[in-house]
């Protein structure tokens, strides 16, 4: 294994063998815990806090990472990813097409919403959210303003992933970061430059920059330093032809990539598919 610094990682995997695990790297080696056996997604520190994302509900755990508070949506939303803005969880409804915003103060009551497309079906797979200094960064399979050159997007849905820039200030969409992307997971603001994984294309990319690219379906990712943190999946979205004329095993875990040096580790994770890394 490369030389890592010492950091914990919470991990979480979804769907199928989904939980939250712990990981601490020290001295050269590292240990990996599972401390919730439930089907994970986003994930987010708030104060000493931690909150967590399943498919249709919100669980808020202490410190010590033990459930202290369950919030049961009566609704189908398909929650996907999350972010902490002023006391509210800001939480991707897939299945809506919107961003809806929870205090967390008052019950984890749902309090208001970010529509990016207004049929409440999912037709964006909008599925990740991240927010630094007033803005909201917004990843999604497909979306289509008719108001700018996005309407002259091709129509094949493979390449019509964006990544999209709101102000939570002005209420409003501010900018399409990048475009024409093959399922983009896990955005991540950092030194000022934009990281994300380009899933469907085994992919890491630095603005437009590859620098990255792994063996599976890449989601899940987080920076610190010169090291990044990927997720990878024993994937459902590769095609098991593939996989059984390359004799190639796909393997759920995670790289630990030098950016520097470009050398790299993975690790195992016993599930199935890696949603959301977070360093601690």
């Amino acid at each position: 294994m490369i030389e890592i610094m010492e950091c914990q990682l919470l991990i979480t995997c979804c769907n199928q063998d989904g939980g939250l695990y712990i990981a601490n790297f020290k001295d050269g080696t590292h240990s990996l815990k599972k401390v919730l056996n439930i089907e994970c997604r986003g994930i987010a520190k708030y104060k000493d806090h931690f909150i967590v994302v399943s498919t249709n509900g919100i669980l808020i755990l202490n410190e010590n990472l033990d459930v202290i508070q369950t919030k049961k949506l009566t609704e189908m939303l398909d929650l996907h990813g999350i972010a902490i803005y002023k006391d509210q969880a800001f939480i991707v409804e897939t299945t809506k097409n919107s961003i809806g915003i929870y205090d967390l103060k008052k019950n984890i009551d749902r309090v208001d919403e970010i529509k990016l497309s207004p049929e409440n079906h999912d037709t964006c797979h909008i599925n990740d959210i991240f927010i630094q200094d007033d803005k909201a960064y917004i990843s999604m399979f497909s979306y289509i303003d008719k108001s700018s050159f996005l309407s002259k997007i091709s129509k094949n849905s493979n390449t019509q992933g964006v990544i999209l820039e709101y102000s939570l200030l002005d209420k409003k969409r501010v900018r399409i970061m990048q475009n024409n992307l093959f399922q983009p997971h896990s955005l991540k603001i950092y030194k000022e430059e934009l990281y994300y994984c380009t899933s469907a294309k085994f992919l890491v990319q630095k603005n437009e920059k590859i620098i990255f690219k792994g063996l599976g379906y890449l989601r899940g990712l987080d920076i610190k330093n010169e090291m990044i943190f990927i997720g990878q999946s024993e994937s459902r979205h590769v095609d098991r032809l593939l996989k059984e004329q390359n004799n190639i095993l796909f393997d759920c875990g995670i790289y630990i990539h030098n950016m520097s040096t470009k050398m790299s580790s993975f690790i195992h994770v016993p599930s199935k598919e890696i949603y959301q890394i977070l360093i601690i």
